[in-house]
């Protein structure tokens, strides 16, 4: 897998295109499917909406809308919303992945291509489908607008849009995991979807992933991985038990599940925080950190994966966190064990990177890391001075 260097540019383009064929009015013509916008209620036999009306899809999103579990979910007559922020360097705290925008029974205005003017040639005025139309969705979305504690001037009308009200809610969360040195009101987080399409849940079935991973791996792996190397900090977190490795190796290969070794790493630490984790393995390699904590009078547990995906010798860290029957980001109560898991990811790589080949030192012993760590002024001569293969130098340390 290789990460292009325009990759960003491409990314924002292709859902650009995907958008303005959505908006236009059917014609069939190559490179998209007409399909019908209305879908039925799941277990009420009803549709969502009244409006009979058709909407273009571009080719390759059809694999979301002819998956047999997600066809029945999908809310095509609503705009896709399949990213928010900005993925160019330094201008991402974060990458933030979600399964998909949820919502969509409605005929909310802001995105619900059945409302129109009575007049029928424009959108309400003061929406999101309004300002797409007349724009962009890039540019719209690039600004993070709703992510904003105070709109910016002009979109001020944001504030009825529902999905500001949940992206707030995470927000002091995420501000807790960059750290205080980022600013996230100016350096907001890059929102990511596996898919773009809003539907009221995302079905708990892996083989929804499955059939629908070459349509992910084309939209969404690539993008990902450049976001997080271009984000300040170098991370990514989702929330959700079907984040696990077998599903994510699917359509980010080489992908390392690393929880063990940040498990280890945590014991060493002897932080002083108060917490319980084991570690926890499942079927199918799934192994995660099982943290409980005290959350009022009641023990609470959640779990928490730690993911590498190693690309042309940059690291990308995925974090997952999940609850049991629950998709909402962790309670206060483990944010001082989430800080500790974070040291505990950093204190994983001791790592100075030139642009040569790479030599790894295994380390087994605090002993032997001393000693390496001794002959970094030899090290540094022999780089000052570079021949050959000490150009580059890697240390790993390995946590036992």
């Amino acid at each position: 897998m290789n990460i292009m260097k325009d990759s960003e540019t491409e990314f924002l383009e292709y859902w650009d295109k995907v958008v303005k064929l959505w908006l236009e009015e059917p014609k069939g013509e190559n490179g998209y499917t007409v399909i019908d916008a209305r879908r039925p209620l799941p277990m009420e036999g009803e549709c969502y909406y009244k409006e009979e009306f058709k909407v273009n899809i571009e080719n390759e999103q059809l694999a979301f809308f002819n998956n047999e579990k997600l066809s029945k979910l999908l809310c095509p007559a609503h705009l896709p919303e399949p990213y928010w922020g900005d993925p160019n360097k330094g201008k991402c705290s974060i990458v933030v992945v979600n399964y998909n925008p949820a919502g969509g029974k409605d005929m909310n205005p802001h995105s619900y291509k059945g409302t129109i003017t009575t007049d029928g040639t424009a959108f309400p005025p003061n929406t999101i489908i309004d300002y797409v139309n007349n724009h962009s969705y890039s540019e719209l979305a690039k600004g993070f607008p709703i992510w904003k504690g105070k709109l910016p001037k002009g979109l001020e009308w944001l504030c009825s849009y529902g999905g500001r009200k949940w992206w707030l809610g995470k927000k002091e969360w995420i501000h807790h995991l960059v750290g205080t040195e980022i600013n996230v009101e100016e350096v907001p987080p890059f929102a990511i979807e596996l898919c773009g399409w809003h539907s009221p849940y995302w079905p708990d079935n892996t083989k929804v992933f499955m059939n629908i991973k070459a349509a992910i791996k084309s939209r969404f792996s690539l993008p990902l991985l450049n976001a997080i190397d271009n984000s300040i900090s170098k991370l990514a977190i989702c929330i959700g038990a079907q984040f696990k490795p077998s599903i994510l190796r699917e359509f980010l290969p080489g992908l390392e599940d690393i929880t063990e070794c940040v498990f280890n790493e945590l014991k060493g630490n002897n932080s002083g925080i108060e917490y319980h984790a084991n570690l926890a393995s499942a079927k199918d390699d799934d192994m995660s950190i099982s943290v409980t904590v005290k959350a009022g009078k009641k023990n609470t547990t959640r779990y928490y994966r730690v993911y590498n995906v190693k690309e042309k010798d940059n690291n990308h860290i995925i974090l997952n966190t999940f609850a049991p029957g629950s998709n909402h980001h962790p309670a206060k109560a483990y944010w001082e064990f989430e800080n500790e898991l974070i040291k505990a990811i950093k204190g994983l790589k001791l790592e100075q990177e030139e642009p040569s080949s790479t030599h790894s030192v295994k380390v087994e012993t605090t002993e032997e890391l001393e000693q390496i760590r001794s002959a970094e002024d030899i090290i540094k001569k022999y780089r000052e001075n570079p021949t050959g293969d000490l150009a580059h130098l890697s240390f790993r340390k390995k946590v036992t």
